[in-house]
């Protein structure tokens, strides 16, 4: 089954441009932002126009505030209408037996919404590959699974590595955010793939290994894409494009 590369709208700053750029890229896929359900229906009506199918929707969860909760339960339901089954979450909470409790409870939510919650490679419950297995094992919901950013593990973690954090945890994959990196702890340099040191050949092998079949999602950030216009921005997922053309993954 061929990859299904996806990138995020904020790469552009905004789903519009992003609609009108990445088909020139050769990517069919984005992942829209949350927003309120209104809008977040206009977005994926508008990308569906232009070509360029959500894939996933992306936002996060504060397990403290009940306003938040309620977000992603609302997004959930959005989700189901637009045909979006992956909802990338950043998830937080101080008290973490609570947290794991609404996550799990969210997941049931998520579960009847026909959409996987994948918790992104962020503290402080998926810093590592060790941690995301703690996390898996505690909220034991079959829809809340690891959305693995390539890149995270270095920037939260030192003296590790992308790939073997991957062989931990891939059993709970369900996405994958790509994203290069110079290797530097809390270092905001985050090249063109294949400039850096991520393994993603070896990534690509631990997934495809693994029967993964999930959204992999571009995420170009940080000094990369300061000061650049769209179209400066869109020659770097060009360059990104071409190097996943290169080892076969596009």
């Amino acid at each position: 089954m061929p990859n299904k590369i996806s990138c995020r709208e904020g790469v552009y700053g905004g789903w519009e441009a992003a609609a009108e750029y990445l088909p020139k890229a050769g990517i069919q896929y984005i992942e829209l932002q949350v927003r309120e359900v209104d809008a977040l229906k206009t977005a994926a009506d508008g990308c569906n126009a232009k070509g360029v199918t959500p894939l996933t929707i992306a936002g996060g969860v504060d397990c403290d505030d009940q306003a938040s909760i309620d977000k992603v339960k609302a997004a959930c339901e959005v989700a189901k209408e637009i045909d979006v089954h992956h909802y990338f979450l950043s998830a937080k909470g101080e008290d973490r037996a609570k947290s794991m409790n609404i996550l799990h409870d969210l997941g049931v939510h998520a579960r009847d919404c026909d959409v996987t919650l994948c918790l992104e490679t962020h503290p402080p419950f998926c810093l590592n590959g060790d941690e995301m297995l703690k996390t898996m094992s505690e909220v034991n919901q079959d829809n809340v699974r690891i959305n693995f950013d390539t890149a995270n593990v270095f920037y939260y973690n030192e003296n590790t590595d992308s790939a073997d954090e991957l062989d931990k945890a891939v059993q709970y994959v369900a996405s994958v955010h790509l994203k290069d990196t110079d290797g530097g702890f809390k270092s905001g340099n985050f090249p063109v793939f294949g400039e850096g040191v991520v393994q993603f050949k070896r990534i690509f092998q631990t997934l495809h290994h693994n029967g993964f079949d999930g959204p992999l999602t571009m995420e170009l950030e940080g000094n990369l894409m300061k000061g650049l216009d769209n179209d400066g921005r869109h020659e770097k997922v060009v360059g990104c494009m071409d190097y996943l053309k290169s080892i076969g993954e596009a």
